[in-house]
């Protein structure tokens, strides 16, 4: 144990006990003590004499990594409201440390805040314009000024239950991985900074009790109704901890450090079956032309038409995105309702400056502003996705049919998109995060909300032949790289979280770099696209959460491994990426042969399926409800047959845990295109090396020189019809291109059976 301590001793790490007492939530009465080495160590509450005894073990696991493991046992009295922690105590700290805890702080979220009630916008002068600070809302965060700074969390509100540091100074990174929950439930996780900085305490409790206030949307002052445990004489719990402390020369170093480590205290992820990519896809192309079809102007809207937000939004949630499926798996009338969308969009679905219109609703084009939609703000990520989805469809068309043309004003309109995209470059040097759609003048600066223009102008580079457009792409890129990606965070991709961390942004610039790769084969973009995806791991969870039983997933038995939080605001999981296949994944597995990104596309897409609501398994959702509400003001609904919302509800920023609302989401979206982009099963021939994605099971027969056979089971109750992609190892570092999968081999497979599929290795 010695050696432990003079491990952590080295790394001015104190390790320390602490025992708490709360009248609700709010703290009366604490006892703490510091770890000398020992086996045992005691804590005595001076007020009731209470006394607690902390049997330690500490275990060194590899070079600067280590277990602890702290049984409180209450020796002595009765605690009732109670908890207890293990702390680790940062005496040489400095503000320029990079605090990291997964999908819910980057940075320390130092950053600018305003309180804004939700859907927040930004408005004040100072905050809009060339030069004006990024301005994030009221979420947990440390503080920029003087005065408190701490952030009080629960490990369900992380994607991980971890918290991390870089630490400039000293070249040195810490990780502290722990576990969901003990026998008390919930564990908590905090970091507190002293008045001037100079020193921190980490610290994790069970159970987890938020004290005085929690976090809700938009609002960290909500009163916080968290209890402790009520302690009697004997009464024990355990915590587990494990630190990893190792060198760290920058951010990027944390983010790689922790995509290896992820899974350390959870162990790999068990998928579970529960409805081929093919059934999924056929339930929802028909809600889709059932729902979805807004017949009087001619388009598929994104919601069910309720608003301007849930009719057509030309990117972010759907829009130009829902018809790419379409093209290329639908109907004949899916594929002739996706050309008329087209149509519609490029009818006039485009202000001066070349940019999209934001919104349209009821045959009128409105602007993204969300407190006056006639002014002429446009969220510069909606025509991001158009430029990039537009340019991938036009592909597509391309490959279907040979004497297929596309209309003028379609290609007229795309490089009327782009050149905005060029003129807002040559101007500003960025593209900001909100436009002016009319004049193209930058709004509000900053952000990665572009983040996959660099994608879509590279395309529009291929496809029109145009050099400026590709030369626009790599310098965009660059500039994210070097202004974002650099300093550990992406910002602002959502159109309503002002410019808070974000996935969203970070998937779009992922998305960008691999395509950059594919379209110019230099492969500094796949480093790049490597740093890119181990900072999206961290929005990813790597585990599976525990739901309360009695919860709607909870009783559903629900996967989380691989759902993806939106934002620090938001604080939500989701069932995939917003709005993408994460195909992006798969090919840069094949760039760098690094498994663990075929992996986590593996875990997004076969979880994804399961949150889409079926007849045979309909999922029950909250109408009305808002935290404080009376149970009168809200009710229960099953969600019909083709509907994904969008919560994987482990964190109570809103729905209780385990709940959704009552909406059909852009969740559809990326489950569609998940099935068109990303192949169900992985074969590489001579290896013999296979990755089942799809809802089925696969077993190798025979791996012989010039054969392999291998047996795919379909356990599910449904007939599945799977997509194959299978090359030699040699070929992974072929460049793919769009649209992959377009003709790729598929195998059917009736519900309940098996089929036998030969290979041949030559």
């Amino acid at each position: 144990m010695n050696n432990i301590k003079m491990l952590l001793d080295n790394n001015n790490i104190k390790l320390g006990f602490k025992a708490e007492k709360y009248e609700n939530s709010h703290l009366i009465d604490a006892c703490e003590t510091e770890w000398s080495g020992t086996n045992d160590e005691y804590m005595r509450s001076e007020p009731d004499g209470t006394i607690w005894r902390i049997a330690v073990e500490a275990d060194q696991i590899s070079e600067g990594i280590v277990d602890i493991h702290a049984n409180f046992v209450l020796e002595r009295g009765k605690c009732s409201n109670s908890n207890v922690s293990i702390l680790i105590r940062e005496q040489q700290w400095s503000k320029d440390n990079f605090v990291l805890m997964p999908a819910a702080v980057y940075n320390g979220n130092r950053f600018k805040s305003r309180d804004i009630a939700y859907p927040p916008q930004v408005s004040e002068t100072e905050d809009l314009g060339i030069g004006a600070q990024a301005v994030i809302t009221d979420v947990p965060r440390l503080n920029i000024n003087e005065g408190i700074s701490e952030i009080q969390l629960l490990t369900r509100d992380l994607s991980t239950p971890a918290i991390g540091c870089y630490k400039p100074a000293k070249s040195r990174g810490l990780w502290l991985m722990t576990q969901q929950f003990t026998v008390l439930g919930d564990s908590g996780i905090k970091i507190e900074e002293n008045e001037d900085r100079s020193s921190a305490v980490i610290s994790v409790a069970a159970p987890g009790v938020r004290r005085d206030k929690r976090y809700i949307i938009c609002n960290t002052k909500f009163p916080s109704e968290d209890k402790g445990a009520d302690f009697k004489e004997g009464d024990s719990v355990k915590l587990n901890i494990r630190l990893y402390l190792f060198r760290c020369s920058r951010v990027q170093d944390l983010y790689d450090y922790f995509v290896d480590i992820r899974k350390d205290l959870t162990g790999e992820v068990k998928l579970s079956n529960h409805i081929p990519f093919s059934k999924a896809w056929d339930i929802q192309q028909k809600k889709y032309n059932e729902q979805n079809w807004e017949d009087e102007h001619g388009y598929y809207s994104v919601g069910l038409r309720e608003n301007v937000f849930a009719d057509l939004q030309i990117g972010w949630v759907g829009g130009l995105m829902s018809t790419f499926p379409m093209i290329f798996e639908g109907s004949q009338l899916s594929k002739e309702r996706a050309l008329k969308t087209f149509e519609f969009a490029f009818s006039g679905g485009q202000d001066k400056a070349g940019f999209f219109f934001g919104c349209g609703h009821q045959g009128k084009w409105y602007s993204d502003n969300l407190e006056d939609t006639d002014r002429n703000w446009h969220l510069i990520r909606k025509s991001s996705d158009a430029l990039y989805f537009t340019i991938k469809q036009f592909m597509l068309l391309k490959k279907q049919y040979e004497d297929f043309t596309i209309p003028k004003k379609w290609k007229d309109g795309t490089r009327k998109c782009a050149d905005a995209f060029v003129r807002l470059w040559k101007v500003y040097g960025q593209f900001g995060q909100f436009v002016d759609s009319e004049t193209g003048e930058i709004i509000v600066d900053g952000s990665t909300s572009a983040g996959i223009a660099p994608g879509g102008l590279a395309l529009a580079g291929q496809f029109f032949g145009e050099k400026t457009y590709l030369d626009v792409a790599e310098a965009s890129a660059n500039f994210f790289y070097e202004n974002f990606v650099k300093k550990g965070f992406t910002t602002g991709g959502p159109g309503e979280i002002c410019q808070c961390p974000d996935s969203e942004s970070a998937f779009g610039l992922l998305e960008s770099f691999v395509v950059l790769y594919e379209v110019t084969g230099n492969r500094h973009w796949v480093d790049k696209a490597r740093d890119m995806a181990n900072q999206c791991f961290t929005w990813c969870v790597s585990y599976d959460f525990k739901f309360p039983s009695y919860s709607t997933f909870g009783s559903l038995d629900m996967r989380t491994a691989g759902s993806v939080y939106a934002n620090v605001q938001n604080k939500h999981s989701a069932p995939g990426i917003c709005t993408l296949s994460g195909d992006s994944l798969f090919k840069l597995y094949r760039a760098t042969g690094d498994v663990k990104y075929l992996e986590l596309i593996r875990e997004m897409a076969h979880n994804q399926v399961q949150y889409l609501s079926r007849e045979d398994r309909p999922i029950k959702a909250l109408e009305g409800y808002w935290p404080g509400k009376n149970k009168e003001h809200w009710s229960e609904k099953l969600m019909p047959a083709g509907w994904m919302n969008e919560r994987v509800q482990m964190s109570d920023w809103l729905e209780p845990i385990g709940e959704v609302f009552y909406s059909s989401c852009w969740c559809e979206i990326s489950n569609m295109l998940t099935y068109m982009e990303v192949p169900g099963l992985y074969v590489q021939l001579d290896t013999g090396f296979i990755c089942v994605i799809d809802n089925i099971e696969a077993v190798i027969l025979e791996n012989g020189y010039k054969k392999l056979i291998l047996k795919l089971i379909n356990p599910t109750e449904f007939d599945a019809k799977v997509k194959m992609f299978s090359e030699k190892s040699s070929d992974i570092s072929r460049i793919l291109g769009q649209n992959a999968l377009w003709g790729c081999r598929e195998v059917n497979i009736k519900a309940g059976a098996n089929v036998i599929m030969e290979f041949i290795k030559s």
